[in-house]
């Protein structure tokens, strides 16, 4: 048993520009700047990261917790007036499904911004959807991979991760899966179980069966 498992923001929807905007906007409201330096130095998150350096870069003007509310109230209504998904995301995950490949949306985004992005995704498409609020730690810690392979009833080592940061990079490598990569803002570590692509355009479903034979056992069983 084999499945795909795919980040979410980033890696099939072009979120990160809008999280920039938002971070700018939260920030400007407590009279700070902020940039593409500061949004890669939270790049994939999680939010408690987020917020720690929000409060560094702002002298703590804001209770604990302020920063991670406040973006996500910002998020949300972005998310529902903005959002596109990536280039040859839906088409990739049309064919996956064609094939009976079992699918899970793996995020470090909380369970409310998870729900708004995926009104833009054919319904039920995921067999899995697991948020920051579904583990005790999430990405970089490996478990939330690793939730979905068991909510999937697959073997972990079993399964291919598509990821863009090098937070969920670790987390995927950590779980045992094999991984694709697709760095946005950032440069990709040396492992023998990641590979490194520059956008999904470059790939349909055949050619990640042709790097990975064991998902074929998923297609011929069909």
């Amino acid at each position: 048993m084999s499945a795909i498992l795919f980040d979410m923001d980033g890696t099939l929807i072009d979120s990160e520009p809008i999280w920039l905007e938002a971070e700018i906007e939260v920030m400007a409201e407590v009279g700070c700047k902020w940039d593409q330096a500061d949004q890669i130095n939270c790049l994939g998150g999680p939010m408690d990261r987020t917020e720690k350096y929000m409060q560094e870069r702002s002298n703590n003007i804001k209770p604990y917790g302020y920063f991670g509310k406040r973006l996500e109230e910002v998020m949300e209504i972005k998310l529902s007036e903005k959002l596109e998904l990536l280039p040859n995301a839906l088409n990739l995950l049309q064919q996956c499904q064609n094939l009976s490949i079992p699918m899970a949306l793996v995020t470090a985004s909380t369970g409310k911004l998870m729900r708004s992005a995926l009104t833009k995704f054919p319904k039920d498409i995921f067999a899995a959807t697991i948020s920051c609020d579904d583990v005790v730690k999430t990405k970089p810690d490996p478990a939330p991979y690793l939730l979905a392979a068991e909510k999937l009833s697959v073997d972990i080592t079993q399964c291919v991760v598509f990821e863009d940061s090098l937070t969920g990079i670790k987390s995927a490598l950590g779980s045992g899966a094999q991984v694709v990569g697709i760095p946005h803002l950032v440069t990709m570590p040396s492992d023998p179980n990641l590979r490194v692509i520059d956008s999904l355009t470059q790939i349909d479903i055949q050619q990640v069966i042709d790097w990975y034979p064991f998902l074929n056992s998923r297609v011929a069983a069909k």
